[in-house]
């Protein structure tokens, strides 16, 4: 269905709330969705300095996203969260990429995080999804830090220069670093 210019009207809705953390906030964002007849396809939520955040996508129809949407206000009123949304439609597959996962572990120094966004940026290769976090070594209480990616590696792109490269590269920085294939 398309509207009388042509173009196709969105069918997901992209969501990113923040406040202040409490048990039930997911099952209250989620329901609220499923009460305006919405699908929550994708989703992350992760608690950053005591602050929650929510991101997700839902799907729908024109219809229930319009009811999902004319709810948002009060959602924010609620939870006391700050809410973005932005309709879109369904990102297309990354073609012709290979999905892999990086795994790095480091003593925690500034300037990592940007490393490796340069790093894999500068060979076209796109990062999906990345969690980081800082933590304390159990035996000697060394500040650590560890990444976990998800990339896709164009097919044209070389697999075993690139990997070479970026054992190159964490030699260069002192990490400790993986590059293997999504399994399954």
């Amino acid at each position: 269905m398309s509207d009388s210019q042509g173009a196709v009207p969105a069918t997901h809705l992209v969501m990113v709330l923040i406040g202040a953390d409490r048990p039930g906030l997911l099952e209250q964002v989620a329901r609220f969705a499923m009460d305006a007849g919405c699908n929550l396809e994708d989703s992350r939520m992760s608690v950053l300095a005591g602050v929650c955040c929510i991101s997700m996508a839902v799907s729908g129809n024109w219809k229930t996203l319009g009811k999902l949407e004319s709810r948002l206000p009060r959602l924010e009123a609620d939870t006391g969260f700050s809410l973005i949304a932005r309709r879109v439609q369904p990102g297309e597959a990354p073609g012709q990429a290979m999905p892999y996962t990086v795994d790095v572990v480091a003593l925690d120094q500034v300037g990592i995080v940007h490393a490796l966004a340069e790093f894999f940026t500068s060979r076209g290769v796109n990062i999906r999804d990345m969690h980081t976090r800082a933590f304390r070594a159990q035996q000697t209480g060394t500040r650590m830090f560890s990444a976990n990616l998800v990339i896709d590696i164009p097919a044209e792109q070389h697999l075993a220069s690139l990997r070479g490269d970026f054992l190159d590269f964490c030699d260069d920085l002192n990490l400790d670093g993986v590059l293997d294939p999504i399994k399954g």
